[in-house]
């Protein structure tokens, strides 16, 4: 890497010195055509090469969205974008950033591929609660995706089905996230990477997104392991929630509604649209799309991709924060609050009915109040257990965490949603919040956890300072282990109840 160049397969790019200049940055760099006129709502296609060196200076845009970071009083303005309404957003957003410590391109670095949040309607891949030149510095090269969010990004219709039959349906959001995957395992090594030891990571949707891409089949031999952080919610059956996958026929109904309320004739006509304008337009009527199962792309959920032995021997990690765990519970849908509303839950288990009344052990409503914010009960909690038994179950690594971090700040927020991001990327300095020596100490041994994770599919090991880092053992068949991260990392008993698996039992039938 002479002069911190490198040639890739779509021409030469000019990196830049990172603030560490010892990490060689580059910025916006194109992974796939623009995804604009007739390209909107298309998968994404190969990059034109160019002539001459491309300077890879500056991020690219982020996808259209609502702007974020408007209000300066917003939580999450602090939290995350603090100049975000000062960042170019464009219908031309498919570019990606790479940070190296190699000076040249044989040393074969292991790889993160990081694929940003935001309930697939926001977010950007340089949000402020990341340090990537930091975490390259450990001796990790780092790849972050921008991808087609909300209408651009999963839309379906029958105009479009038909125009591209054998093409996947209305994902076209995580197709991009797909080709930047592909894109790192073509071009990675020119940048010092290793194209046969990628890990692919996300927090919240973008965890969403990691096990979607665990679960394609277009997606198989393209990374080795995987973080989940805030991702999984397994769906149960004993209380009717939303659901998380959308049939080809509901979706295309949704985007034909949309069309027709908008107006648009043609596809034509809705790809001349203004990108910005579909946007607002699709939040004034309230449409929010989601990615079918297509029998393409998606042809099972990702949980019954995992159920079903789908993932293949991909090590991963899953966790959740203790401070979000109640506000996930809205997946569960109406959740039981009086004892006649756990009678009716009951009935839903048949032969096994006064099995489910005795397990639950309520006797009052308050007791069925608590048990709706018992692990049993709460998504994030008993997903993560059910994840871990059912990969040890199949002979795969799994590894679960519960970051309970102190937050510090007058607003006392608790391990909020994404709380945990700046200590796995080693961002606290970034931070507004008054981190303290404590704080330091353990994102020093969480990011080394994470750091060990994509060098080797293991989090032991020794922290980038040397030091032998506290014991994380993956699941087990015969006993469960969790890593709780609070003012220490300290592994503990994790257990699954008669009754999270009598609601797995259920889920099966």
């Amino acid at each position: 890497m002479e002069k911190r160049k490198v040639t890739i397969e779509s021409g030469e790019l000019q990196g830049i010195f990172g603030y560490d200049p010892r990490i060689t940055v580059f910025k916006g760099v194109p992974y796939a055509k623009p995804p604009v006129g007739e390209l909107r709502w298309r998968a994404p296609q190969p990059v034109e090469p160019w002539e001459g060196v491309r300077l890879a200076a500056e991020y690219g845009p982020m996808s259209v969205q609502n702007v974020p970071g408007l209000d300066p009083n917003e939580f999450w303005t602090k939290e995350l974008h603090p100049a975000g309404p000062e960042f170019e957003m464009s219908e031309d957003c498919l570019y990606l950033n790479v940070f190296t410590p190699a000076k040249k391109g044989d040393e074969k670095l292991p790889v993160l591929v990081y694929i940003h949040g935001g309930g697939l309607m926001g977010g950007y891949p340089y949000e402020i609660e990341f340090d990537w030149e930091h975490m390259a510095r450990k001796g990790i090269v780092v790849v972050t995706v921008a991808y087609r969010l909300g209408l651009l990004g999963f839309l379906s219709h029958p105009w479009l089905s038909a125009e591209a039959p054998d093409d996947p349906k209305g994902s076209y959001g995580y197709l991009d996230q797909l080709a930047a995957i592909k894109w790192t395992k073509r071009n990675i090594a020119a940048f010092g990477g290793d194209p046969e030891k990628i890990t692919i990571a996300g927090q919240s949707a973008g965890a969403g997104s990691v096990m979607t891409q665990l679960s394609s089949p277009m997606a198989k031999g393209l990374f080795r392991a995987a973080i989940v952080q805030s991702g999984i919610i397994m769906p149960f059956k004993d209380i009717a929630g939303r659901a998380r996958n959308s049939t080809v026929e509901a979706a295309e109904k949704a985007g034909a509604e949309f069309f027709e309320k908008a107006g648009f004739k043609s596809l034509e006509e809705a790809r001349a649209f203004p990108a910005w304008e579909l946007h607002q337009l699709g939040r004034k009527l309230g449409v929010r799309c989601s990615p079918p199962l297509d029998g393409i792309f998606q042809i099972e959920s990702s949980v019954d991709a995992m159920r079903r032995d789908h993932w293949g021997d991909c090590p991963v990690i899953f966790g959740y924060n203790s401070g979000e765990l109640k506000m996930f519970n809205r997946f569960g849908g109406n959740m039981p609050e009086t004892l006649a509303d756990l009678e009716a839950v009951a009935d839903r288990y048949g032969d096994r009915e006064d099995e489910f009344l005795q397990l639950a052990d309520c006797k009052t409503d308050d007791d069925v109040k608590a048990l709706m914010e018992s692990p049993a009960y709460l998504g994030l909690v008993i997903s993560t257990l059910l994840a871990g038994s059912i990969r040890a179950a199949q002979g795969h690594n799994a590894y679960l965490y519960e970051f309970s971090c102190d937050i510090p700040g007058e607003d006392n927020p608790g391990p909020y949603h994404g709380a945990e991001l700046p200590f796995a990327y080693d961002a606290l300095a970034r931070m507004w919040r008054p981190y303290t020596g404590k704080s330091y100490d353990m994102a020093r041994i969480i990011s080394s956890y994470w750091v060990n994770f994509i060098k080797t599919g293991d989090p032991n090991g020794l922290s980038t300072f040397g030091e032998e880092l506290p014991r994380w053992d993956a699941c087990g068949t015969d006993s469960m282990t969790q890593m709780h991260f609070t003012d220490h990392a300290e592994q503990a008993p994790a257990e699954i109840t008669p009754l999270m698996r009598m609601r797995e039992d259920l889920n099966l039938k």
